[in-house]
């Protein structure tokens, strides 16, 4: 899903998905004038443990 501003600029981004072993992994992605600002990534397995990762300046996830 994106978020954009009153222009139609892009300026966030959230994504899920899963994993074949059952783990849930969302991204959520702030863009500053088409540039990635900060990707937050949240891995939760099937028992319940979150594993998260912040990137300052780029992404690893789309």
């Amino acid at each position: 899903m994106q978020i954009r501003n009153n222009w139609g600029e892009v300026i966030g981004e959230i994504n899920s998905g899963f994993t074949d072993k059952g783990d849930r992994i969302t991204t959520n992605t702030v863009y500053d004038r088409g540039n990635t600002i900060i990707q937050n990534i949240s891995v939760r397995d099937n028992q319940g443990n979150v594993r998260t990762t912040n990137v300052i300046g780029g992404k690893i996830l789309p």
